[in-house]
């Protein structure tokens, strides 16, 4: 029995609905209009199949699809149809899909709107598929792919991956004594690249149980904080660590460095300047108003937030201490052009995250503060200041 399948696009406020044909008949789809003829859906629907529950017979319609193909194209919601219709239209875009579906996938994302044109593309060999996309074609690039474990839960795994294939810079290349490639591998090279190859970046990458905030912040505070100090190749001195462990020394080792007043040899020249009073104190949440008082945070918490004090000299940055439920830093950047507060931190001890009781009052908190401020924001003055 050959089905239909009609996703009413026109109670969303289009002039048509979508007629989707079974698979047998190869899912051609059609743009069906009230009052002319319906016309050939050119390319993809740009949505996933397990939107289309809701509508009737959807289950007997999708039950015509073969389990291993529905298996693969679900991973990939936008193109999930338009990757069917390729394996439905040809084998040989249909044995792509279970061997190397990335293929498929890339070309979906040059010719979303023309399925005509990425079938064309299918028939190609693998390595002309690819530089026709533009990208790098030898054989090690293929090599690469397979090594992939990506899980495409986020849109930046897709970006990230074109960025590597790119054949102007091959940048894939670097990974060729990866044995496996995983998220956490690849969007450490696009924000560090430094650390890829690493023994550092290796312990990263396999640490199934490491939590990326704290880490992030763990690497921005202490290339922060080696900047700050002046030290001589801040990324090739973090490259060369071998563990997590030492990352963690050294952040330590810098932030006592900065924090101690015997280390440092002389005092900012605006160091007795007071602090803008931005944002007001309140009983339990103490504005941070000059720099010794922000040096002595960083002594009292063992972090760095006395990096912050050129910014907050500038207006464009506040600290501030929190006493109960729990004893923390906060720090708020200030776009003072379009008087906009963005919350950036709450830390405790050595960057410790805050317990869900704190981070409940500290968004409350902050809530209220961003409307006071926005209320009496007058950009005619801030940008003068």
């Amino acid at each position: 029995m050959d089905l239909q399948l009609t996703i009413q696009t026109s109670v969303l406020g289009f002039d048509y609905d979508i007629e989707v044909n079974s698979w047998q008949q190869k899912l051609q789809a059609y743009r069906v209009f009230g009052t002319k003829p319906k016309e050939r859906l050119e390319g993809g629907l740009g949505l996933g199949l397990n939107l289309i529950t809701q509508f009737s017979s959807s289950d007997e319609w999708l039950a015509q699809i073969p389990k291993q193909y529905l298996a693969v194209t679900k991973i990939f919601p936008e193109h999930e149809y338009q990757l069917l219709w390729l394996a439905a239209n040809s084998e040989q875009a249909a044995q792509l899909l279970l061997m190397r579906p990335l293929l498929l996938v890339l070309i979906c994302e040059q010719y979303p709107i023309d399925n005509d044109k990425a079938l064309a593309l299918s028939h190609l060999g693998q390595r002309d598929i690819l530089n026709e996309l533009g990208y790098d074609n030898a054989k090690v690039t293929l090599k690469f792919i397979d090594k992939l474990t990506l899980k495409f839960e986020r849109d930046v795994e897709l970006k990230f991956l074109k960025k590597l294939l790119d054949k102007t810079l091959c940048r894939y290349k670097v990974f060729k004594h990866h044995p496996t490639i995983n998220y956490v591998t690849i969007s450490l090279d696009n924000r560090y690249p430094f650390l890829t190859c690493t023994k550092l970046g290796h312990a990263i990458a396999n640490n199934k149980n490491l939590k990326r905030g704290p880490l992030r912040a763990c690497l921005a505070d202490t290339i922060a904080l080696g900047l700050a100090l002046g030290m001589n190749e801040v990324a090739k001195r973090i490259g060369q660590l071998s563990s997590l462990n030492e990352l963690e020394r050294l952040h330590q080792q810098w932030i006592d460095f900065r924090n101690d007043a015997r280390q440092v040899a002389s005092r900012p020249v605006d160091a007795d300047t007071p602090y803008p009073q931005l944002i007001p104190s309140e009983s339990n949440i103490f504005a941070i108003e000059n720099y010794d008082d922000l040096i002595n945070e960083g002594i009292s918490q063992k972090h760095c937030i006395a990096v912050y004090h050129n910014r907050i000299i500038a207006g464009h940055y506040c600290a501030f201490t929190m006493e109960h439920p729990q004893r923390v830093t906060i720090g708020v950047k200030i776009n003072k052009r379009i008087g906009m507060l963005e919350l950036d931190q709450i830390s405790g001890i050595r960057n410790s995250i805050a317990t869900n009781e704190t981070r409940e009052m500290v968004y409350t908190w902050f809530e209220r503060v961003k409307k006071t401020y926005k209320q009496r924001f007058n950009p005619e003055s801030e940008l003068k200041a």
